[in-house]
Protein backbone atom coordinates (compact mmCIF):
# COMPACT_ATOMS: atom_id res chain seq x y z
CA UNK A 1 0.00 0.00 0.00
CA UNK A 2 1.80 3.34 -1.13
CA UNK A 3 1.12 6.47 1.46
CA UNK A 4 -1.58 8.78 1.13
CA UNK A 5 -3.11 5.85 -2.07
CA UNK A 6 -6.78 6.26 -0.13
CA UNK A 7 -6.48 9.85 0.33
CA UNK A 8 -5.96 11.05 -3.64
CA UNK A 9 -8.68 7.57 -4.73
CA UNK A 10 -11.40 9.06 -2.33
CA UNK A 11 -10.65 12.56 -3.27
CA UNK A 12 -11.44 11.85 -6.85
CA UNK A 13 -14.50 9.34 -6.31
CA UNK A 14 -15.78 12.31 -3.86
CA UNK A 15 -15.36 14.53 -7.06
CA UNK A 16 -17.13 12.62 -9.07
CA UNK A 17 -19.65 11.99 -7.13
CA UNK A 18 -20.25 15.76 -7.31
CA UNK A 19 -20.33 15.80 -10.68
CA UNK A 20 -23.50 13.98 -10.59
CA UNK A 21 -24.66 15.60 -7.69
CA UNK A 22 -24.68 19.34 -9.41
CA UNK A 23 -26.79 18.19 -12.05
CA UNK A 24 -29.12 17.51 -9.31
CA UNK A 25 -29.32 20.68 -7.78
CA UNK A 26 -32.29 23.01 -8.41
CA UNK A 27 -31.30 26.34 -9.68
CA UNK A 28 -34.29 28.31 -10.43
CA UNK A 29 -34.47 31.63 -8.53
CA UNK A 30 -38.40 31.79 -8.28
CA UNK A 31 -38.63 28.10 -6.99
CA UNK A 32 -38.73 28.00 -3.35
CA UNK A 33 -36.59 24.86 -3.04
CA UNK A 34 -34.11 26.38 -5.04
CA UNK A 35 -30.60 24.87 -3.73
CA UNK A 36 -32.11 21.93 -2.68
CA UNK A 37 -31.00 18.47 -4.40
CA UNK A 38 -33.54 16.34 -6.32
CA UNK A 39 -34.10 12.56 -4.68
CA UNK A 40 -34.64 9.79 -6.78
CA UNK A 41 -38.65 9.79 -6.05
CA UNK A 42 -38.63 13.54 -6.96
CA UNK A 43 -38.69 14.95 -3.40
CA UNK A 44 -36.53 17.40 -1.82
CA UNK A 45 -34.89 16.55 1.68
CA UNK A 46 -33.89 19.47 3.65
CA UNK A 47 -31.45 17.67 6.24
CA UNK A 48 -30.08 15.52 3.68
CA UNK A 49 -28.47 18.89 2.14
CA UNK A 50 -26.23 19.54 4.82
CA UNK A 51 -24.38 16.25 4.07
CA UNK A 52 -24.19 17.53 0.39
CA UNK A 53 -22.86 20.92 1.98
CA UNK A 54 -19.79 19.43 3.74
CA UNK A 55 -19.09 17.61 0.75
CA UNK A 56 -19.15 20.23 -1.40
CA UNK A 57 -17.53 22.49 1.32
CA UNK A 58 -14.67 19.56 1.80
CA UNK A 59 -13.99 19.71 -2.59
CA UNK A 60 -13.98 23.54 -2.46
CA UNK A 61 -11.06 23.67 -0.13
CA UNK A 62 -9.01 21.26 -1.25
CA UNK A 63 -6.02 21.97 -3.60
CA UNK A 64 -6.28 18.85 -5.34
CA UNK A 65 -9.73 18.52 -5.76
CA UNK A 66 -10.83 19.87 -9.45
CA UNK A 67 -13.26 21.38 -7.57
CA UNK A 68 -10.74 23.91 -5.22
CA UNK A 69 -11.87 27.61 -5.26
CA UNK A 70 -14.16 26.82 -8.52
CA UNK A 71 -16.94 29.73 -9.23
CA UNK A 72 -19.11 26.92 -9.99
CA UNK A 73 -18.76 25.36 -6.68
CA UNK A 74 -18.54 28.47 -4.95
CA UNK A 75 -22.77 29.08 -6.66
CA UNK A 76 -23.96 26.06 -5.86
CA UNK A 77 -22.47 26.36 -2.26
CA UNK A 78 -24.18 29.48 -1.94
CA UNK A 79 -27.39 27.86 -3.33
CA UNK A 80 -27.50 25.41 -0.80
CA UNK A 81 -27.23 27.45 1.87
CA UNK A 82 -30.00 29.79 0.79
CA UNK A 83 -32.19 26.83 0.75
CA UNK A 84 -31.21 25.65 3.95
CA UNK A 85 -31.73 29.18 5.37
CA UNK A 86 -35.73 28.77 4.16
CA UNK A 87 -35.78 25.79 5.23
CA UNK A 88 -34.88 25.38 8.57
CA UNK A 89 -37.55 25.44 11.29
CA UNK A 90 -37.89 28.58 13.36
CA UNK A 91 -36.39 26.99 16.21
CA UNK A 92 -33.58 26.15 14.35
CA UNK A 93 -33.39 22.55 13.39
CA UNK A 94 -34.32 20.92 10.32
CA UNK A 95 -36.81 18.16 9.21
CA UNK A 96 -36.19 14.32 8.10
CA UNK A 97 -39.58 14.40 6.48
CA UNK A 98 -40.21 10.51 6.21
CA UNK A 99 -40.92 10.46 9.72
CA UNK A 100 -39.39 13.71 12.32
CA UNK A 101 -40.31 17.44 11.97
CA UNK A 102 -38.37 20.28 13.52
CA UNK A 103 -36.18 17.44 14.63
CA UNK A 104 -33.33 18.00 16.75
CA UNK A 105 -31.45 14.38 16.69
CA UNK A 106 -31.17 14.97 13.21
CA UNK A 107 -30.46 18.05 13.15
CA UNK A 108 -27.20 16.97 14.97
CA UNK A 109 -26.74 14.42 12.67
CA UNK A 110 -26.72 17.13 9.74
CA UNK A 111 -24.48 19.71 11.92
CA UNK A 112 -21.81 16.90 12.68
CA UNK A 113 -21.41 16.14 9.06
CA UNK A 114 -21.61 20.27 8.33
CA UNK A 115 -18.82 19.95 11.27
CA UNK A 116 -15.94 18.17 9.09
CA UNK A 117 -16.71 21.09 6.42
CA UNK A 118 -16.50 23.79 8.84
CA UNK A 119 -12.75 22.40 10.46
CA UNK A 120 -12.01 22.37 6.33
CA UNK A 121 -13.06 25.66 5.89
CA UNK A 122 -10.91 26.77 8.92
CA UNK A 123 -7.89 25.36 7.19
CA UNK A 124 -8.47 27.19 4.14
CA UNK A 125 -7.11 30.84 3.77
CA UNK A 126 -8.05 31.80 0.67
CA UNK A 127 -10.17 34.91 0.22
CA UNK A 128 -12.52 33.26 -2.18
CA UNK A 129 -13.69 30.93 0.56
CA UNK A 130 -14.43 34.00 2.90
CA UNK A 131 -18.01 34.47 1.64
CA UNK A 132 -18.67 30.85 3.03
CA UNK A 133 -17.52 31.51 6.56
CA UNK A 134 -20.43 33.89 7.61
CA UNK A 135 -23.23 32.01 6.91
CA UNK A 136 -22.13 28.76 7.88
CA UNK A 137 -21.55 30.02 11.51
CA UNK A 138 -24.66 31.22 11.57
CA UNK A 139 -26.44 28.07 10.49
CA UNK A 140 -23.83 26.23 13.06
CA UNK A 141 -25.13 28.26 15.67
CA UNK A 142 -28.48 28.41 15.18
CA UNK A 143 -29.35 24.94 14.67
CA UNK A 144 -27.47 23.78 17.63
CA UNK A 145 -29.27 26.18 19.94
CA UNK A 146 -32.43 24.19 18.88
CA UNK A 147 -30.77 21.13 19.41
CA UNK A 148 -30.35 22.12 22.77
CA UNK A 149 -33.35 22.77 23.66
CA UNK A 150 -35.14 19.87 21.62
CA UNK A 151 -35.00 15.91 22.76
CA UNK A 152 -34.35 12.61 21.46
CA UNK A 153 -36.01 9.46 20.77
CA UNK A 154 -33.60 6.57 20.60
CA UNK A 155 -30.31 5.71 22.58
CA UNK A 156 -27.87 6.99 20.07
CA UNK A 157 -29.30 10.23 19.56
CA UNK A 158 -27.94 11.61 22.94
CA UNK A 159 -24.43 10.81 21.55
CA UNK A 160 -25.21 12.72 18.58
CA UNK A 161 -26.46 15.09 20.05
CA UNK A 162 -23.66 15.78 22.89
CA UNK A 163 -20.86 15.54 20.75
CA UNK A 164 -22.29 17.95 18.64
CA UNK A 165 -23.12 20.40 21.35
CA UNK A 166 -19.64 20.07 22.50
CA UNK A 167 -18.30 20.83 19.02
CA UNK A 168 -20.69 23.46 18.60
CA UNK A 169 -19.70 24.82 22.29
CA UNK A 170 -15.99 25.29 21.05
CA UNK A 171 -16.91 27.59 17.74
CA UNK A 172 -19.56 29.70 19.35
CA UNK A 173 -18.90 30.30 22.86
CA UNK A 174 -22.14 29.10 23.76
CA UNK A 175 -21.87 27.42 27.35
CA UNK A 176 -25.59 26.32 27.29
CA UNK A 177 -24.69 24.04 24.56
CA UNK A 178 -22.42 22.01 26.80
CA UNK A 179 -23.92 22.38 29.53
CA UNK A 180 -26.50 20.34 27.92
CA UNK A 181 -24.33 17.92 26.47
CA UNK A 182 -22.81 17.05 29.71
CA UNK A 183 -26.63 16.45 31.08
CA UNK A 184 -26.89 13.48 28.29
CA UNK A 185 -23.44 12.18 29.36
CA UNK A 186 -23.71 12.30 32.69
CA UNK A 187 -25.88 9.07 31.98
CA UNK A 188 -23.30 6.77 31.32
CA UNK A 189 -22.23 5.35 28.05
CA UNK A 190 -24.44 2.04 26.86
CA UNK A 191 -21.65 0.48 25.88
CA UNK A 192 -21.34 -3.29 28.07
CA UNK A 193 -18.27 -5.18 28.87
CA UNK A 194 -18.85 -6.79 25.57
CA UNK A 195 -18.26 -3.56 23.63
CA UNK A 196 -21.96 -3.79 22.33
CA UNK A 197 -24.23 -0.63 22.52
CA UNK A 198 -27.71 -0.80 23.66
CA UNK A 199 -29.64 -1.27 19.62
CA UNK A 200 -27.09 -3.67 19.25
CA UNK A 201 -27.34 -2.91 15.54
CA UNK A 202 -23.81 -4.55 13.85
CA UNK A 203 -25.36 -3.19 10.44
CA UNK A 204 -25.69 0.76 11.25
CA UNK A 205 -25.92 1.89 14.60
CA UNK A 206 -23.23 0.42 15.98
CA UNK A 207 -20.83 2.10 13.67
CA UNK A 208 -22.95 5.49 13.97
CA UNK A 209 -22.09 5.49 18.31
CA UNK A 210 -18.21 4.57 17.25
CA UNK A 211 -18.27 8.07 14.98
CA UNK A 212 -19.85 9.56 17.93
CA UNK A 213 -17.32 8.55 20.29
CA UNK A 214 -14.51 9.81 17.78
CA UNK A 215 -16.48 13.34 18.03
CA UNK A 216 -16.69 13.31 21.68
CA UNK A 217 -13.48 12.44 21.82
CA UNK A 218 -12.34 15.08 19.61
CA UNK A 219 -14.69 17.89 21.50
CA UNK A 220 -13.35 16.68 25.37
CA UNK A 221 -9.84 15.08 25.08
CA UNK A 222 -11.50 12.20 27.14
CA UNK A 223 -10.15 8.81 25.85
CA UNK A 224 -13.22 7.00 27.41
CA UNK A 225 -14.97 7.84 24.03
CA UNK A 226 -11.98 6.57 21.86
CA UNK A 227 -11.68 3.01 24.40
CA UNK A 228 -15.49 2.62 23.96
CA UNK A 229 -15.13 2.72 20.32
CA UNK A 230 -12.03 0.79 20.42
CA UNK A 231 -14.37 -1.89 22.71
CA UNK A 232 -16.71 -1.86 20.06
CA UNK A 233 -14.51 -2.62 16.98
CA UNK A 234 -12.79 -5.09 18.51
CA UNK A 235 -16.54 -6.89 19.02
CA UNK A 236 -17.11 -6.18 15.46
CA UNK A 237 -14.65 -9.12 14.87
CA UNK A 238 -17.04 -11.42 15.92
CA UNK A 239 -19.83 -9.92 13.31
CA UNK A 240 -18.00 -10.93 10.10
CA UNK A 241 -20.01 -13.99 7.71
CA UNK A 242 -17.99 -15.34 5.16
CA UNK A 243 -19.12 -13.73 2.76
CA UNK A 244 -17.73 -10.67 4.27
CA UNK A 245 -20.93 -9.45 5.03
CA UNK A 246 -21.98 -8.38 8.96
CA UNK A 247 -24.80 -10.26 10.52
CA UNK A 248 -27.72 -8.43 11.25
CA UNK A 249 -30.13 -10.97 12.40
CA UNK A 250 -29.72 -10.12 15.81
CA UNK A 251 -29.94 -6.07 15.80
CA UNK A 252 -32.98 -4.50 17.38
CA UNK A 253 -33.14 -2.05 14.66
CA UNK A 254 -34.16 -1.61 10.99
CA UNK A 255 -30.73 -3.33 9.87
CA UNK A 256 -32.50 -6.59 11.53
CA UNK A 257 -32.16 -9.24 8.40
CA UNK A 258 -30.63 -6.83 5.93
CA UNK A 259 -26.99 -7.88 3.97
CA UNK A 260 -24.49 -4.95 5.16
CA UNK A 261 -20.78 -4.67 4.66
CA UNK A 262 -18.49 -2.89 6.80
CA UNK A 263 -17.88 -0.40 4.31
CA UNK A 264 -18.54 2.65 6.93
CA UNK A 265 -16.48 0.69 9.30
CA UNK A 266 -13.81 2.04 7.48
CA UNK A 267 -12.81 5.98 8.72
CA UNK A 268 -14.19 3.72 12.11
CA UNK A 269 -10.85 1.77 12.28
CA UNK A 270 -8.55 4.25 10.83
CA UNK A 271 -9.48 7.00 12.91
CA UNK A 272 -9.43 4.99 16.21
CA UNK A 273 -6.16 3.24 14.81
CA UNK A 274 -4.40 6.25 14.47
CA UNK A 275 -5.47 7.86 17.76
CA UNK A 276 -4.93 4.94 20.01
CA UNK A 277 -1.44 3.89 17.89
CA UNK A 278 -3.01 0.43 16.90
CA UNK A 279 -1.66 -0.56 13.53
CA UNK A 280 -4.12 -3.65 13.51
CA UNK A 281 -6.85 -1.17 13.67
CA UNK A 282 -5.16 0.38 10.44
CA UNK A 283 -4.55 -2.81 9.17
CA UNK A 284 -8.55 -3.62 9.53
CA UNK A 285 -9.23 -0.35 7.68
CA UNK A 286 -6.94 -1.91 4.93
CA UNK A 287 -8.73 -4.89 4.41
CA UNK A 288 -12.18 -2.96 4.48
CA UNK A 289 -10.89 -0.65 1.86
CA UNK A 290 -9.80 -3.69 -0.61
CA UNK A 291 -13.42 -5.16 0.29
CA UNK A 292 -14.81 -2.50 -1.08
CA UNK A 293 -12.68 -2.39 -4.17
CA UNK A 294 -13.27 -6.09 -5.06
CA UNK A 295 -17.27 -4.96 -4.94
CA UNK A 296 -16.84 -2.62 -7.23
CA UNK A 297 -17.64 0.43 -4.61
CA UNK A 298 -15.53 2.80 -2.34
CA UNK A 299 -16.09 3.25 1.30
CA UNK A 300 -17.10 6.53 3.29
CA UNK A 301 -14.93 8.71 5.18
CA UNK A 302 -13.31 11.03 2.38
CA UNK A 303 -13.63 14.32 4.88
CA UNK A 304 -11.64 12.37 7.37
CA UNK A 305 -8.95 11.95 5.31
CA UNK A 306 -8.96 15.37 4.36
CA UNK A 307 -8.88 16.44 7.99
CA UNK A 308 -6.02 14.50 9.05
CA UNK A 309 -4.26 13.27 6.08
CA UNK A 310 -1.46 11.76 7.98
CA UNK A 311 -3.35 8.87 8.91
CA UNK A 312 -3.46 8.19 5.15
CA UNK A 313 -1.70 4.46 5.01
CA UNK A 314 -1.87 4.27 8.75
CA UNK A 315 -0.77 0.34 9.57
CA UNK A 316 1.06 -0.37 6.64
CA UNK A 317 3.24 -3.36 7.04
CA UNK A 318 1.19 -4.78 9.81
CA UNK A 319 1.41 -8.42 9.71
CA UNK A 320 -2.50 -8.90 9.95
CA UNK A 321 -3.76 -12.27 10.27
CA UNK A 322 -7.66 -11.68 9.84
CA UNK A 323 -9.10 -12.64 13.05
CA UNK A 324 -12.68 -12.13 12.29
CA UNK A 325 -11.83 -15.99 10.22
CA UNK A 326 -11.93 -17.87 13.40
CA UNK A 327 -13.39 -16.92 17.03
CA UNK A 328 -16.10 -18.56 19.18
CA UNK A 329 -17.79 -16.15 21.86
CA UNK A 330 -20.75 -16.08 23.97
CA UNK A 331 -22.21 -12.44 24.25
CA UNK A 332 -24.65 -12.64 27.35
CA UNK A 333 -25.53 -9.32 27.70
CA UNK A 334 -26.59 -9.19 23.64
CA UNK A 335 -28.76 -13.34 23.89
CA UNK A 336 -26.59 -14.17 20.96
CA UNK A 337 -23.05 -16.33 20.64
CA UNK A 338 -21.50 -16.45 17.44
CA UNK A 339 -18.57 -18.69 16.28
CA UNK A 340 -16.70 -19.04 12.96
CA UNK A 341 -13.94 -21.47 11.64
CA UNK A 342 -13.04 -20.03 8.34
CA UNK A 343 -15.50 -20.68 5.58
CA UNK A 344 -18.30 -21.39 7.88
CA UNK A 345 -20.09 -19.34 10.70
CA UNK A 346 -22.81 -19.92 13.14
CA UNK A 347 -25.09 -17.47 15.26
CA UNK A 348 -26.79 -19.22 18.66
CA UNK A 349 -29.84 -16.53 19.70
CA UNK A 350 -31.30 -16.55 23.24
CA UNK A 351 -35.26 -15.80 22.93
CA UNK A 352 -35.72 -15.85 19.12
CA UNK A 353 -37.95 -18.41 17.10
CA UNK A 354 -34.99 -18.10 14.71
CA UNK A 355 -32.45 -19.80 16.95
CA UNK A 356 -29.81 -20.82 14.64
CA UNK A 357 -28.03 -19.19 11.17
CA UNK A 358 -25.36 -21.24 9.61
CA UNK A 359 -23.37 -19.80 7.07
CA UNK A 360 -21.28 -22.00 4.68
CA UNK A 361 -19.46 -18.94 2.60
CA UNK A 362 -22.43 -16.85 0.88
CA UNK A 363 -25.20 -19.52 1.33
CA UNK A 364 -26.84 -19.31 4.42
CA UNK A 365 -29.73 -20.90 6.39
CA UNK A 366 -31.85 -20.64 9.68
CA UNK A 367 -33.43 -23.16 11.98
CA UNK A 368 -36.30 -22.84 14.10
CA UNK A 369 -38.51 -25.30 15.98
CA UNK A 370 -42.31 -25.20 16.14
CA UNK A 371 -43.46 -27.04 19.05
CA UNK A 372 -46.66 -25.40 19.69
CA UNK A 373 -47.94 -25.23 23.15
CA UNK A 374 -50.96 -23.25 24.14
CA UNK A 375 -49.52 -19.65 23.01
CA UNK A 376 -45.94 -20.52 22.83
CA UNK A 377 -45.60 -21.57 19.42
CA UNK A 378 -41.94 -21.77 18.65
CA UNK A 379 -38.93 -23.55 21.03
CA UNK A 380 -38.04 -19.57 22.61
CA UNK A 381 -34.37 -20.33 24.29
CA UNK A 382 -34.83 -19.36 27.83
CA UNK A 383 -31.09 -19.70 28.70
CA UNK A 384 -27.73 -19.93 26.31
CA UNK A 385 -24.67 -21.21 28.42
CA UNK A 386 -21.20 -21.85 26.49
CA UNK A 387 -19.90 -25.34 28.14
CA UNK A 388 -16.34 -27.15 27.08
CA UNK A 389 -16.99 -28.03 23.61
CA UNK A 390 -20.22 -25.79 22.59
CA UNK A 391 -23.45 -24.39 23.99
CA UNK A 392 -26.45 -25.27 25.53
CA UNK A 393 -29.88 -23.62 24.92
CA UNK A 394 -32.79 -24.65 26.76
CA UNK A 395 -37.02 -23.63 26.60
CA UNK A 396 -39.55 -24.74 29.12
CA UNK A 397 -43.28 -23.70 27.93
CA UNK A 398 -46.76 -24.97 29.04
CA UNK A 399 -50.71 -24.95 28.70
CA UNK A 400 -52.68 -22.79 31.26
CA UNK A 401 -56.36 -22.49 31.19
CA UNK A 402 -58.05 -19.71 32.43
CA UNK A 403 -59.92 -20.44 36.14
CA UNK A 404 -63.76 -18.96 37.23
CA UNK A 405 -63.20 -15.51 39.20
CA UNK A 406 -63.30 -16.34 42.71
CA UNK A 407 -65.68 -13.40 43.13
CA UNK A 408 -68.66 -11.82 40.83
CA UNK A 409 -66.46 -9.52 38.41
CA UNK A 410 -67.70 -5.90 38.33
CA UNK A 411 -68.70 -6.32 34.55
CA UNK A 412 -69.97 -9.64 32.16
CA UNK A 413 -68.28 -7.41 29.14
CA UNK A 414 -65.45 -9.62 28.69
CA UNK A 415 -62.90 -7.47 27.18
CA UNK A 416 -63.82 -5.01 29.94
CA UNK A 417 -62.45 -7.60 32.22
CA UNK A 418 -58.64 -7.88 33.35
CA UNK A 419 -58.43 -11.34 32.64
CA UNK A 420 -54.48 -11.47 31.68
CA UNK A 421 -54.04 -9.84 35.16
CA UNK A 422 -56.66 -10.63 37.87
CA UNK A 423 -58.10 -14.13 36.41
CA UNK A 424 -57.02 -16.65 37.95
CA UNK A 425 -55.22 -20.15 35.66
CA UNK A 426 -53.76 -23.11 36.51
CA UNK A 427 -50.72 -24.02 34.62
CA UNK A 428 -50.97 -27.77 32.02
CA UNK A 429 -48.43 -29.91 30.83
CA UNK A 430 -45.27 -28.84 30.67
CA UNK A 431 -42.61 -28.82 27.40
CA UNK A 432 -38.64 -28.59 28.15
CA UNK A 433 -36.79 -28.27 25.62
CA UNK A 434 -32.69 -29.05 25.44
CA UNK A 435 -30.77 -28.18 22.44
CA UNK A 436 -26.88 -28.81 22.58
CA UNK A 437 -24.71 -28.09 20.26
CA UNK A 438 -21.30 -29.46 20.16
CA UNK A 439 -18.93 -27.56 17.99
CA UNK A 440 -17.17 -29.81 15.01
CA UNK A 441 -14.38 -28.42 12.61
CA UNK A 442 -16.61 -28.74 9.60
CA UNK A 443 -19.84 -27.61 11.27
CA UNK A 444 -22.48 -28.27 14.47
CA UNK A 445 -23.66 -31.60 16.06
CA UNK A 446 -27.15 -30.77 17.21
CA UNK A 447 -29.27 -33.14 19.61
CA UNK A 448 -32.52 -32.24 20.59
CA UNK A 449 -34.43 -33.68 23.80
CA UNK A 450 -37.77 -32.72 25.06
CA UNK A 451 -39.31 -34.12 28.79
CA UNK A 452 -42.67 -33.63 29.22
CA UNK A 453 -45.78 -33.66 26.98
CA UNK A 454 -45.92 -36.53 25.04
CA UNK A 455 -47.86 -36.61 21.11
CA UNK A 456 -47.06 -33.12 20.53
CA UNK A 457 -45.84 -32.72 17.19
CA UNK A 458 -42.94 -31.18 16.52
CA UNK A 459 -40.75 -29.94 13.75
CA UNK A 460 -37.25 -28.33 12.39
CA UNK A 461 -37.43 -25.47 10.04
CA UNK A 462 -34.27 -24.73 7.52
CA UNK A 463 -35.19 -22.12 5.75
CA UNK A 464 -32.57 -21.58 2.88
CA UNK A 465 -32.07 -18.74 0.51
CA UNK A 466 -33.27 -19.67 -2.96
CA UNK A 467 -31.76 -20.00 -6.56
CA UNK A 468 -29.70 -23.70 -5.37
CA UNK A 469 -31.04 -27.28 -5.17
CA UNK A 470 -31.36 -29.81 -2.13
CA UNK A 471 -30.96 -33.46 -2.37
CA UNK A 472 -31.29 -37.04 -0.40
CA UNK A 473 -30.03 -39.78 -1.71
CA UNK A 474 -34.28 -40.43 -2.75
CA UNK A 475 -34.79 -36.44 -4.75
CA UNK A 476 -33.11 -33.48 -6.10
CA UNK A 477 -35.39 -30.17 -5.95
CA UNK A 478 -33.97 -26.89 -7.39
CA UNK A 479 -35.26 -24.54 -4.61
CA UNK A 480 -37.95 -21.54 -5.18
CA UNK A 481 -38.66 -18.85 -2.62
CA UNK A 482 -41.52 -20.07 -0.98
CA UNK A 483 -41.76 -23.46 -1.17
CA UNK A 484 -40.88 -26.49 0.82
CA UNK A 485 -40.43 -29.68 1.15
CA UNK A 486 -40.89 -32.34 4.23
CA UNK A 487 -37.51 -34.69 4.15
CA UNK A 488 -37.95 -38.32 5.69
CA UNK A 489 -34.68 -39.67 6.39
CA UNK A 490 -31.18 -39.40 5.04
CA UNK A 491 -28.63 -36.58 4.62
CA UNK A 492 -30.26 -33.23 3.64
CA UNK A 493 -27.64 -31.91 1.08
CA UNK A 494 -28.23 -27.80 0.36
CA UNK A 495 -26.54 -26.15 -2.01
CA UNK A 496 -26.57 -22.33 -2.50
CA UNK A 497 -26.68 -20.25 -6.15
CA UNK A 498 -22.71 -20.17 -5.88
CA UNK A 499 -21.83 -23.29 -5.26
CA UNK A 500 -21.74 -23.80 -1.66
CA UNK A 501 -22.80 -26.58 0.24
CA UNK A 502 -24.38 -27.10 3.55
CA UNK A 503 -25.34 -30.83 5.02
CA UNK A 504 -27.85 -31.46 7.74
CA UNK A 505 -28.66 -34.56 8.95
CA UNK A 506 -29.83 -37.78 9.49
CA UNK A 507 -33.43 -36.15 8.53
CA UNK A 508 -36.46 -37.66 10.49
CA UNK A 509 -40.26 -37.64 9.84
CA UNK A 510 -43.38 -38.34 11.70
CA UNK A 511 -45.93 -36.33 10.39
CA UNK A 512 -46.49 -33.85 7.95
CA UNK A 513 -48.37 -31.17 9.98
CA UNK A 514 -47.12 -28.42 8.82
CA UNK A 515 -50.37 -25.73 9.58
CA UNK A 516 -49.57 -22.41 11.70
CA UNK A 517 -51.66 -20.54 14.03
CA UNK A 518 -51.22 -17.01 14.80
CA UNK A 519 -48.08 -15.83 16.56
CA UNK A 520 -45.71 -18.20 15.28
CA UNK A 521 -42.69 -17.34 13.55
CA UNK A 522 -43.38 -16.73 9.70
CA UNK A 523 -42.68 -19.26 6.62
CA UNK A 524 -40.15 -16.96 4.73
CA UNK A 525 -41.40 -15.95 1.43
CA UNK A 526 -37.97 -15.25 0.62
CA UNK A 527 -36.62 -18.51 1.31
CA UNK A 528 -37.11 -22.40 0.89
CA UNK A 529 -37.74 -24.33 4.21
CA UNK A 530 -37.06 -28.03 4.29
CA UNK A 531 -38.63 -29.77 7.46
CA UNK A 532 -37.94 -32.52 9.84
CA UNK A 533 -40.73 -34.13 11.98
CA UNK A 534 -41.04 -35.71 14.71
CA UNK A 535 -43.57 -36.25 17.92
CA UNK A 536 -42.19 -35.56 21.49
CA UNK A 537 -40.69 -36.84 23.15
CA UNK A 538 -37.96 -36.21 20.86
CA UNK A 539 -34.21 -37.53 21.18
CA UNK A 540 -32.49 -36.31 17.89
CA UNK A 541 -29.14 -35.77 16.96
CA UNK A 542 -28.27 -34.38 14.31
CA UNK A 543 -25.23 -32.73 12.17
CA UNK A 544 -25.31 -29.02 10.16
CA UNK A 545 -22.03 -29.17 8.70
CA UNK A 546 -19.99 -27.14 5.50
CA UNK A 547 -19.29 -29.42 2.77
CA UNK A 548 -16.94 -28.81 -0.08
CA UNK A 549 -18.63 -27.99 -3.68
CA UNK A 550 -17.65 -31.17 -5.67
CA UNK A 551 -19.62 -33.94 -5.05
CA UNK A 552 -20.80 -36.17 -6.77
CA UNK A 553 -24.75 -36.10 -7.51
CA UNK A 554 -24.80 -40.15 -7.02
CA UNK A 555 -22.31 -41.95 -4.49
CA UNK A 556 -20.52 -44.36 -6.51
Amino acid sequence: MSHYSHYKELLHQLDVQLSALLTRQLSEASDERMGGFWTDSFHVEPRQSGFFLSEMLAAYVTKESCYYLQPAMAQAIQRTLTYMERHQRPDGCFDLTPCNYASPPDTAFMINAVLNGWWLLEKCTAAEADFIRKPLYQLIDSASKGIAAGGFHTPNHRWAISSCLLCCEKITKNSVLGDRARQFLREGLDVNEDGEFAERSAGNYNQVNDDQMIRLFIATGDEIYLRAAEKNLEMMYCYFDPDDSVFTNNSTRQDLGKKVYADTYYSLYLLVGWLLKREDFGAMAQWIWDNCRRRGCYPPGVEWLLLYPEMDGYGEGYPFHEPFLHYNRLFPSSDIARIRNGAWSCSLLKGKANCIYFQHGAFSMYMTIYSNLCDRRNFLADTLEKTENGYTMKAHAAGWYYLPFPEKPETSDWWAMDNPNRRPKIEGLPLDTTLTVRLMDDGLELRIHTEGIDQLPLRLEFSFLPGGYVRTEHFLQHTKAGESINVLDGELEAQGASGETILIGPAFGAHDVTDRMGGAYPLSQSHYTAYFTAYTPVDQVLRIRAARKDRHLVSP
